[in-house]
């Protein structure tokens, strides 16, 4: 016979069932829940017992996404790309146990946010900065923030370096594929400053990084080019796992009581592509003290959010 070809949602599930711990009792904020991985990561989330709210751009969708999931579900509509939408979105915005910070553009063609920030860096870290900042008092426990192991190609022959200080692009060339890796290697070097400075606070809260793997989602189907989504979609098809199996790794980020301060976890096959949830190691960029802090000092300037650990 035939060997049998795993069940991706039966993989999922004996994965949950065996390593997700009870949520009940706790409440989870996911940027980015309308669809895809933060939809995934939601409904992993809610049935284990936790309350999750679906951070949203279109909170119609997310509202469709929250019934799918019940009574555990509820939506917060955010703008990220629009600074003055993202503190209205934190005044409204109660106690919350952990953010997911899962939001992002990928590969889009050139584009500046409301505030005149290049939209990858502006949606996927400075947004991001600005919320969790204006929210640090009503977090009980952890922030995660989703990287890609694209961040590895900041600064490599060939592929632009991270300038922290220059959102909008002024002193360079414009490549989306360089601006999502930047925002990528942004998103932890924020893990880790945001780490160093809660640990020299005395702060309790953490902060973990968690990559998906290559998902068979729509993310990077808005390149603004035919052969640029036409290439997405073939590399799906040769690398894909589902979002329910991405967005474990995310999961386990969010709930587990063992992962390490300042942790980077992501899929466990395939070079990190594909896989169950396992410790990752990060480009040696990402831990760069230096790079932490210009992007931190950065952040604050660009944003006006101040931390207070």
């Amino acid at each position: 016979m035939p060997p049998t070809t795993p069940n991706p949602t039966r993989e999922a599930r004996q994965w949950l069932d065996d390593h997700l711990p009870d949520q009940t009792g706790r409440t989870i904020l996911i940027t980015g829940a309308n669809g895809g991985l933060g939809a995934a990561t939601a409904a992993h989330l809610a049935h284990a017992g936790a309350r999750v709210i679906l951070a949203c751009r279109r909170p119609d969708v997310g509202a469709q996404i929250a019934r799918g999931i019940g009574a555990a579900a509820e939506v917060l509509p955010i703008d990220l790309a629009d600074l003055h939408a993202v503190a209205r979105s934190a005044e409204a915005c109660g106690p919350v146990d952990a953010v997911v910070a899962l939001a992002g553009v990928c590969y889009a063609p050139w584009g500046l946010t409301a505030d005149g920030f290049e939209q990858h860096i502006g949606v996927n870290h400075l947004g991001h900065f600005a919320f969790v900042g204006r929210i640090l008092d009503r977090i009980r426990d952890r922030v995660v923030v989703v990287t890609s192991r694209a961040h590895e190609f900041c600064g490599r022959p060939g592929f632009g370096s991270y300038v922290p200080e220059d959102p909008a692009w002024r002193a360079r060339r414009y490549s989306a594929f360089d601006a999502y890796c930047q925002a990528k290697l942004a998103n932890l070097l924020y893990v880790n400053e945001f780490q160093r400075r809660a640990g020299a606070a005395g702060s309790a809260l953490k902060a973990v990084a968690a990559q998906p793997g290559w998902a068979d989602t729509d993310a990077g189907m808005h390149s603004g080019r035919w052969l640029g989504d036409v290439f997405w979609r073939a590399s799906c098809r040769l690398i894909r796992q589902p979002a329910s199996i991405g967005a474990l790794s995310i999961t386990h980020a969010a709930s587990s009581a063992d992962v390490a301060p300042g942790g980077y976890y992501g899929p466990d096959r395939l070079l990190g592509m594909r896989g169950l949830p396992a410790p990752a190691k990060a480009a040696a960029s990402a831990s760069d003290p230096h790079l932490m802090t210009r992007t931190w000092t950065a952040s604050e300037h660009h944003t006006g959010v101040r931390y207070a650990f």
